[in-house]
């Protein structure tokens, strides 16, 4: 059994190893990254279906991309199965193959595309940033912190979703279904969000993204904000 550079075991598109038998597969940590419980179980059930076939499922839901097209930005389909059609040779270079968490203080989590890499693709790409000091829940709770939207400025559809600080784990679950979606920033603005929550930052950097200027100098006195009241607690203290 072969095992890649940094000795994860290398499987190809139906999870099997080389092994000569072709009766050894793999799933999980012992492939390498991203070492997600979430992960390892899509790939698990992914093995297990390409050892004794799928023939008798039939497919509940289709869609129309095109993942042969290069022309098109594809993020369904195939990108995120976690049946037989799962190619874990994606997990790598795919952005859209499965959100990221780390369970760190504080979390960081994200899905698809940065705006370097939408850059990169040809992509007319900006960002709407909102920080969690902007939101009630944020500011009372858990102020440092933020929510980045990587959007397409034609056409207002949103691309990534970045978030470092408490709950980023939990809250990018929604942006990778504004994603998957095809979800634009108008949609997002349109929405109403309940108060006191941290998913205002959605709306709030949505709003960002049509209006930047506003949207830095009302970053600039949220920030300001709150290193005096941080300056204040420490004289408390």
């Amino acid at each position: 059994i072969e095992l890649d550079e940094y000795g994860g075991i290398q499987v190809n598109s139906n999870l099997q190893t080389t092994a000569k038998g072709g009766n050894v597969y793999g799933a999980g940590d012992v492939l390498g990254r991203p070492f997600l419980a979430s992960t390892g179980v899509a790939q698990g059930i992914a093995a297990v279906k390409n050892m004794f076939g799928n023939q008798d499922e039939e497919e509940m839901f289709s869609d129309n991309c095109d993942a042969s097209n290069e022309n098109e930005l594809c993020v369904d389909g195939d990108l995120s199965s976690t049946g037989a059609k799962f190619d874990p040779t994606s997990l790598a270079a795919n952005p859209y193959a499965f959100p990221i968490g780390v369970w760190t203080s504080p979390e960081a989590a994200y899905y698809g595309l940065s705006t370097q890499q939408a850059l990169e693709l040809g992509i007319d790409a900006s960002e709407g940033i909102a920080l969690y000091c902007e939101c009630l829940r944020g500011l009372v709770f858990s102020p440092n912190g933020l929510l980045k939207l990587v959007y397409e400025k034609t056409t207002g559809r949103v691309l990534g979703v970045h978030i470092c600080g408490n709950d980023a784990c939990e809250l990018i679950h929604y942006g990778m279904e504004l994603v998957k979606a095809k979800r634009t920033i108008n949609d997002i603005v349109e929405n109403v969000f309940s108060a006191v929550t941290f998913h205002e930052m959605y709306r709030i950097a949505a709003m960002a993204a049509l209006d930047e200027k506003g949207a830095r100098k009302r970053r600039a006195a949220a920030g300001a904000a709150l290193a005096a009241q941080n300056r204040a607690k420490k004289v408390v203290d």
